[in-house]
């Protein structure tokens, strides 16, 4: 089984991905969660996690703020799950760890979409066989980083075909060829991936397969909803547009009940994908060592 990790905030008595895995059948020993230093509930996580036979970790929130750059926000408390994913990988090479799934921590379950369409929720066999074929193509294809759609990336729209030019969660992180040293916006998962595609890196997800389906983040308890709230969801909408003004924009979505929220133009971004001669069909990532992994930390 493939190791999961899941940074979480205020939903120690609520965490929802980690009930939903325990109930399939996943092994939970190979499930991490990720808590910050200033967290006032370390104690009520302690106490959920080693009961469920999970894993706790708590990574220092200051390193979190000033080894990475930080993009400052609204908020006067500066969190995000961006700096518990910079602290991801620390982690992954201390415990041996050179691939996992990044998940949030209210997940209720995954469906089966083929030809954009819902046909069932997905089984343990559904969601190990889809894993493990994703972990294969990812290391033949040297990719860094891949995933699984969720239901609300289709409310612009329906894809049908097997790849779509986003990546939100479920999201599969090679480290050989991770990106790291996310910048601490409240929209960091888009802001990561348009990032990344924009400079070339291959990723994406898929459009048919397996769907998560995830708990609506802007009126759930806990969380970043908080933040959510005190921003009136405008950090959210409008952080990519400013960060890529070129490769998105801001609109109302109507399937939403008006909602404003970024959109981003999938034909201005750098090629995902780069075809050569031979049949190959993507770049040899690591020719060059010194080109690896991928990371926006600086070096101070």
């Amino acid at each position: 089984m493939i190791d999961i990790f899941i940074p979480s905030y205020k939903r120690s008595d609520n965490l929802k991905t980690l009930i939903f895995f325990k109930k399939i059948g996943y092994d939970v020993s190979r499930i991490h969660i990720f808590i910050d230093s200033e967290a006032e509930d370390k104690r009520e996580y302690e106490e959920t996690i080693n009961q469920a036979g999970a894993n706790l970790f708590v990574f220092n929130m200051e390193e979190a703020r000033t080894r990475y750059d930080y993009v400052h926000r609204a908020s006067v408390s500066r969190r995000s799950a961006g700096q518990a994913r910079n602290m991801f990988y620390d982690y992954a090479k201390k415990k041996g760890i050179d691939f996992y799934m990044v998940q949030d921590d209210d997940t209720l379950g995954y469906e089966i979409k083929k030809m954009g369409r819902y046909k069932r929720m997905a089984t343990i066999n559904d969601i190990l066989n889809i894993f493990s074929g994703i972990k294969f193509m990812m290391i033949e294809r040297k990719i860094g980083c891949f995933g699984t759609p969720q239901t609300g990336d289709f409310i612009g729209g329906t894809s049908k075909g097997l790849l779509i030019n986003k990546v939100m969660n479920t999201t599969f992180i090679l480290t050989k060829y991770i990106y790291r040293g996310e910048k601490g916006v409240q929209d960091n998962d888009t802001s990561q991936f348009v990032g990344i595609m924009n400079e070339g890196f291959f990723t994406g997800s898929l459009g048919d397969g397996l769907c998560l389906k995830q708990t609506p983040s802007a009126t759930a308890k806990g969380g970043l909803t908080e933040l959510y709230n005190e921003c009136k969801l405008l950090n959210k909408s409008l952080i990519l547009p400013i960060q890529f003004p070129s490769l998105s924009h801001a609109e109302r979505q109507i399937k939403n009940g008006g909602r404003l929220h970024h959109s981003i133009k999938s034909k201005n971004l750098f090629p995902k994908l780069l075809k050569v001669n031979h049949g190959r069909d993507n770049i040899a990532w690591d020719s060059y060592k010194e080109d690896y992994p991928f990371t926006c930390e600086p070096k101070r």
